[in-house]
């Protein structure tokens, strides 16, 4: 071999190897010259930011196509958008506190016998020698029950059905496992990912999404970066991991690593951020982050749907898509099948006569009133005509020729529910679920006697959905 036949070999070699540029052979007059010249690359991965919660560690980014030009954890095949910002409200400096208890266990839609098929599995996950389990756990309950309404609320904007398919006991109460893993495991994503597969946390049905007893992050998951409209879709399968970390332990967190562990948001979606998330606030999975940080426009006005999925219904969530839009042509989070679409919530019954509920106390218009805004209460069953309520079939109770009202339309739990000039708003709809409880779709919380007080006049308020007494009704046949 020539030595101008080995040098060439030799800087064929060198660019073949080099990953900050090309290396270009110029020929001149016989003379060999190699020259450096720059090409596109992939962005960097961004460096670590722990006040914020971004923490790197253990991710690169990802060159094969499969992940979609975002991060892959290291010497795995698992997908990921990276770490996540903390919501507004909260930050990576002050830890959540537990919430108060309740009087019973928070409660999800009940679907099958609780465990069978496609599940999420919520789990706490703790290092040796802090285990918070008992002091959390109906926190952890409450707080699942607020991440699946944000997916029911949001399906129901679009005038479908959609439950997360959480694992649950025989009473509804999603079912958290205790799982300990070593400090060192839960300093990483791909430690804590690693660390639960070993103790056999590997199901192919299951996802799962994790309360890390951590302050590494805010929260992290998997994302597959698949759009592809069909059956074998990565995001359809488990197993699959979201975590979120004790600054932001909520409902809201929770569903937005959940919501990326089912395949939101693509980045060639209309409103696509660039790093798995989207422009188009209020949004549960829009805000500017890595590696554009774009501008965000508000378009959907009301602040109560950042507890929402895809503002626009455009972008990654229409439980039934306009023909040839980008969700009828590219994957859509609402066919995921960890989502229950079957709508099994039995039709609302369409007779008149009393609602009754706690102490076998009737739903009663205060003062037999039929002014806007009279408040309901309990009271002591009389037959009067303020407690005959007609179960319409446009999900509506009607009584004296108005209609059950949460006040002002608030989706905050502890609205005064009232009674209103019918006008077929969201804030009039209800749902008599499988567990007796009678639920406001647009708010996702649920018809409750204040205090669970059986005295004659105590307030009906709305309220996060439970079992208790307090927020069981049976409706007139």
């Amino acid at each position: 071999m020539s030595a101008k036949s080995r040098l060439l070999k030799y800087i064929r070699a060198i660019g073949a190897l080099a990953s900050i540029s090309a290396v270009v052979v110029v020929i001149t007059d016989g003379a060999v010259e190699a020259q450096s010249v720059a090409t596109s690359q992939p962005a960097a991965v961004p460096a670590d930011d722990p006040a914020r919660g971004l923490v790197y560690a253990g991710l690169e980014r990802d060159t094969s196509g499969r992940c979609g030009n975002l991060l892959r954890v290291r010497g795995t095949d698992k997908c990921t958008h990276g770490p996540d910002a903390p919501p507004p409200g909260f930050s990576m400096g002050k830890h959540v506190q537990a919430e108060a208890s309740s009087l019973a266990a928070a409660s999800v839609d009940c679907i099958g016998d609780g465990s069978s098929g496609l599940r999420v599995q919520m789990m706490y996950v703790h290092p040796p020698g802090t285990n918070r389990y008992a002091e959390y756990l109906s926190s952890f309950q409450q707080w699942t029950s607020d991440m699946a309404t944000i997916y029911s609320a949001s399906a129901a904007q679009t005038g479908g059905t959609r439950k997360v398919r959480v694992v649950h006991n025989s009473a509804c109460a999603p079912v958290i496992l205790n799982v300990e893993i070593s400090a060192s495991a839960l300093s990483s994503f791909g430690g804590t990912i690693n660390a639960l597969k070993a103790l056999g946390y590997t199901r192919t049905d299951r996802k799962y999404a994790i309360f890390g007893d951590s302050t590494v992050y805010c929260g992290i998951g998997e994302f597959q970066g698949d759009d592809r409209k069909i059956a074998s879709n990565r995001s359809n399968f488990g197993p699959s991991f979201g975590r979120t970390d004790r600054s932001c332990w909520g409902g809201h967190t929770v569903a937005h690593e959940l919501g990326h562990n089912l395949g939101a948001v693509n980045n060639n979606a209309p409103n696509a951020s660039g790093g798995a998330h989207c422009t188009d606030e209020y949004d549960v999975m829009c805000y500017s982050d890595s590696p554009n940080y774009p501008p965000m426009r508000i378009i959907c006005t009301d602040r109560a749907n950042e507890n929402r999925m895809d503002c626009g219904k455009n972008d990654y969530f229409h439980t039934s898509p306009p023909a040839n839009s980008y969700l009828a042509t590219h994957y859509n989070v609402a066919d995921n099948p960890f989502l229950d679409g079957s709508g099994t919530t039995p039709p609302p019954p369409t007779g008149t006569g009393p609602i009754v509920g706690l102490a076998g106390k009737c739903v009663d218009i205060q003062g037999a009133s039929s002014a806007d805004m009279t408040p309901l209460v309990i009271y002591t069953c009389h037959g009067g005509a303020n407690q005959s309520w007609t179960v319409s079939s446009d999900g509506t109770l009607r009584s004296l020729g108005k209609c059950m009202d949460v006040r002002g339309g608030s989706t905050t739990a502890g609205t005064v529910v009232q009674l209103n000039t019918c006008n077929t708003g969201g804030a009039q709809k209800w749902v008599h679920r499988t567990d007796k409880t009678l639920q406001n779709p647009q708010s996702g919380k649920c018809l409750d006697v204040e205090g669970a007080s059986s005295a004659d006049g105590a307030r009906l308020l709305i309220w996060t959905c439970h079992t208790g007494a307090n927020q069981k009704w049976t409706l007139p046949v």
